[in-house]
């Protein structure tokens, strides 16, 4: 007894909603969409494949067999661009930890040494600590700026961790004096503790 011809009208329909998944299975974020038509393919295939039960069902197996591929690959490709994502993600992780590090290791001050300045009179800075010795200890000052108003020059320098998980910073106001050095006439702080 010879096989009748196959029903095609549902196995061509879920070969185009296959084949369209099959397209888009390949595109990163529209890959999800193409599972969509991936798997109204696949259903639509497995119907034509028992409608035909009794028929011949080249074209409804056709259609399983690209939607499943379709589906395979997106499953694939998810896999791998999430492995992408993860991977750069500790990459960035990775560098932010050596940044923070690299903040806190250059940031040498404490609140004890901070406590230890000897703030000098606040317009003349006469009995206060000398810059240059917080430079030779403290190395240079992450910020500084020098302004001349009159007879006066005033520095304003600041040394911080920027880029650290918790900011500190010191920010301190020197007056210049006549044989050029430069004696501490205001301090603040942040973040020590």
């Amino acid at each position: 007894m010879e096989k009748q011809n196959e029903k095609k009208v549902l196995a061509i329909i879920g070969l185009v909603f296959g084949g369209i998944g099959l397209l888009m299975s390949w595109l990163p974020i529209l890959n999800t969409v193409g599972a969509f038509f991936a798997v109204i393919g696949l259903v639509l295939g497995l119907i034509a494949f028992f409608v035909n039960l009794r028929r011949k069902k080249i074209l409804s197996l056709i259609t399983v067999a690209i939607s499943l591929g379709a589906i395979a690959i997106v499953l694939v490709t998810q896999s791998m661009y999430s492995k992408a994502l993860d991977k750069v993600g500790n990459e960035v992780k990775t560098t932010i930890s050596s940044q923070e590090k690299k903040a806190n290791d250059q940031f040498k001050w404490t609140l004890a040494d901070y406590n230890a300045l000897k703030t000098g009179d606040t317009i003349t800075g006469a009995g206060g600590t000398n810059y240059d010795s917080l430079a030779t200890k403290f190395g240079k000052a992450t910020h500084s700026s020098e302004t001349t108003s009159g007879d006066f020059t005033i520095k304003n320098v600041s040394w911080d961790n920027m880029g650290a998980s918790t900011y500190k910073s010191v920010d301190l106001t020197f007056t210049k004096q006549s044989d050029g050095s430069f004696l501490l006439s205001n301090k603040m702080q942040s973040g020590l503790e």
